[in-house]
């Protein structure tokens, strides 16, 4: 018989199991509902041949099987956020079995029941902005006559390209602050390096945003607005999610 291991994907306020009856998370395995007092975890079952301490440092290495986790894992933790408040849970967050589900949360009652009332009614979106080449950018230069001009050229190029970036970083740094008065909190997040992003142009600002579902409209305005100010794809909107990043890392 194969050893398993209980696989949590979200905490919420109790939940119908039969309102996730239907639900699968990681591997296809079906979602279920474990009631602790006023709070509930969605979790699954899940093989410790795979999500053992071991094999799962492996697997957490592989970007193949990562990304479908994560996408299953956020499947889950989406479905959940459609029905109820939901405090959405790291990535593999593994228990020995039910009974470690109830102790876990037993032991981040307090938490979490002071984070869900902050939680409802709101929605994460994310907003990236990139220094994107406009007119004002410096361009590329002709060809240059020897290696010493060809040097003294790239210098002046990267010097231009820096300050071009830095100039780029302030100005994203006072449009976070113009989002963040729309929203109940916010947070900056470390900008992705170009080859994670797969982004044309570097990224001089990653944030999320907690709004209020009746402060949608105004956001995604004040969004806009921004949007019209930098050269086109300067400025991407994400969202909605669930609240990944305004949950605190100690009850992930």
């Amino acid at each position: 018989m194969t050893a398993t291991a209980t696989y949590m994907y979200a905490i919420t306020r109790p939940i119908a199991p039969e309102a996730v009856s239907d639900l699968r998370g990681i591997g296809g395995t079906p979602v279920r509902v474990i009631e602790h007092g006023e709070l509930a975890a969605l979790v699954g079952t899940v093989d410790l041949a795979e999500f053992g301490e071991r094999p799962l440092a492996q697997h957490l290495a592989d970007l193949e099987w990562l990304g479908r986790a994560a996408r299953e894992h956020d499947e889950v933790v989406r479905a959940a956020a459609r029905l109820t408040t939901t405090m959405p849970l790291r990535l593999a967050t593994v228990c020995h079995d039910d009974d470690a589900v109830h102790a876990r949360l037993d032991s981040v009652r307090g938490a979490v029941l002071t984070v869900l009332p902050e939680l409802d009614g709101r929605d994460e979106w994310g907003v990236k902005i990139f220094a994107v080449a406009d007119r004002t950018t410096p361009a590329e230069t002709a060809p240059a006559a020897s290696g010493a001009a060809y040097l003294t050229q790239r210098r002046r190029q990267l010097t231009s390209r820096d300050e071009w970036i830095d100039t780029a970083t302030r100005t994203a740094f006072r449009a976070f602050g113009r989002l963040a008065e729309f929203a109940a909190a916010s947070r900056q997040q470390t900008p992705q390096d170009q080859r994670l992003s797969g982004a044309e142009h570097p990224m001089v600002l990653n944030a999320a945003f907690l709004v209020s579902r009746r402060d949608e409209d105004a956001f995604r305005a004040a969004v806009a607005d921004l949007a019209a100010e930098w050269p086109p794809g300067g400025v991407v909107l994400t969202g909605p999610w669930p609240p990944y990043s305004f949950v605190p890392n100690d009850d992930r």
